[in-house]
């Protein structure tokens, strides 16, 4: 069992903190005029079975110093695995080197002090499981019970994992800013193959939360990946043709995700984005919300600051289809001539939600009537200048609101600055993809085209 203050984790969160703040002041000690340094641990316990056996067992960690130095808008970083004061040392001189040796850019520089997360409160995301390996191959193989109980002989298990990891990471920057964060996550997963007829499918099941008392049973993971494999046995291709298109909640954030990249700094400032209108433009259906709250409680993306130490923000990104804001790091925020959002790590909890009354799946597909139900995203692209979207997928032809019969190799096109617009509503399925929560998102229409 391991301790509850330091979980997996080698360092307390106070010895992360103090490597940090001596980076800082070592490159500072060297000549270096800017500085920002991190030291950042991870830990934790990967297990996997398969035919009732453990196929693999890892015992995971890692640890790590960056030092990012600031000279008259020249920026060098240097990283070093050690984490003695002699490595740290000549990872601060590489950096210094390399700062010597780069273009200089006017915007490369640590956050105004104006912007760092000198108040922010805490944030509560650590509550380690105190699981051994043998914990939680038991895990894994009662995944892999729940998913053969479930199938019976017409499903396999291709994989059924349990994972637990601790991580800290702390940051100094200059000679007086200081923060650290420290969170736990935990996974449960499964991959199943269905047979029937000669004809396969496969498909998986996943539970992640910071509290491993909030997964789902072992049991349910992996029956539900032996239903989602099964139900897409006999599969077929539809012919070409415009109709509405569902979203399931379990491919929804993809479309977040598009937006997000489209309202980043980078896009933004090279003009690379299919949303380019400015701020309080319309850009999605006038009745969606896209909010953000970096301080969520257990929140997978939860975070008082981003690796810059500028400070994180709960704001509505889109607020009836209009932008409010962007996902800025320092430097493109500059460039831009706003203030920086806490992003230069990503997007915080993203909530994507609708104004009108959120309905459950099954009303959904009873609104849709005729149309696709989208399971499944297996590849494509998307232009992020036009939009132009085509992605290959599966899921259900849904007829009078019921399944149909499951449907395969084909695409989905369409062109999202259209599609978002025709957004018609978002349910209350709402399933957690990492940063993104959404519900189903029906769009009015799209191409689908079989392959």
């Amino acid at each position: 069992m391991q301790g509850t203050e330091k979980g997996y984790l080698l360092n307390s969160r106070g010895d992360l903190s103090q490597i940090a703040r001596n980076a800082a002041n070592r490159a500072l000690a060297l000549g270096a005029q800017e500085v920002v340094a991190s030291a950042t641990e991870m830990a934790g316990i990967v297990m996997r079975a398969r035919r009732g056996v453990f196929e693999n067992a890892v015992r995971e960690g890692a640890q790590f110093v960056t030092i990012r130095v600031f000279h008259r808008g020249r920026m060098g970083t240097a990283t070093t695995a050690a984490l003695d004061p002699d490595a740290i040392d000549l990872t601060a001189g590489r950096a210094i080197a390399i700062a010597q040796t780069v273009e200089s850019d006017p915007d490369a520089a640590p956050a105004d002090d104006e912007w760092l997360a000198r108040s922010a409160p805490e944030i509560e995301m650590f509550v380690p499981s105190g699981l051994s390996a043998q914990d939680l191959g038991r895990i894994a193989l009662e995944i892999e019970a729940g998913c053969i109980a479930e199938g019976e002989d017409a499903v396999r298990v291709g994989e059924a994992g349990a994972a637990s990891v601790d991580a800290c990471s702390a940051i100094a920057i200059g000679r007086d800013f200081d923060r650290s964060l420290i969170g736990s996550r935990h996974d449960l997963w499964c991959t199943a193959l269905g047979e029937r007829d000669g004809m396969m499918a496969q498909d998986s099941w996943s539970s992640t939360d910071r509290r491993l008392s909030q997964l789902q049973s072992a049991a349910l993971v992996g029956a539900t990946a032996a239903d989602r494999a099964r139900r897409k046995l006999g599969g077929r291709a539809l012919t070409t043709r415009t109709c509405p298109v569902l979203f399931d909640a379990t491919v929804a954030a993809s479309l977040v995700h598009e937006i997000v990249r489209a309202l980043g700094g980078h896009a933004q400032v090279r003009g690379a984005t299919f949303l380019g209108g400015g701020i309080d433009s319309q850009a999605l259906a006038d009745h969606i919300d896209l909010l953000e709250d970096p301080f969520e409680p257990f929140g997978l993306a939860s975070g008082a600051c981003d690796g810059e130490g500028v400070v994180s923000l709960r704001r509505r990104v889109i607020a009836g289809g209009r932008v409010q804001g962007y996902f800025l790091s320092c430097l493109y925020a500059r460039k831009l001539g706003l203030v920086p959002t806490g992003n230069a790590d990503g997007p915080r909890n993203l909530h994507f939600t609708s104004r009108d009354r959120a309905e459950p799946l099954d009303a959904m597909l009873r609104r849709m009537g005729r149309g696709l139900w989208l399971t499944e995203l297996i590849g494509g692209a998307v232009d992020p200048v036009s939009g132009a979207y085509s992605k290959a997928a599966a899921g259900f032809w849904i007829e009078d609101g019921e399944v149909a019969f499951p449907v395969q190799d084909i695409t989905i096109a369409g062109d999202l600055p259209v599609m978002l617009r025709q957004i018609v509503a978002i349910g209350s399925d709402v399933h957690r993809n990492g940063a993104v929560r959404t519900g189903s998102v029906l769009i009015e229409r799209m191409r689908v085209s079989g392959r």
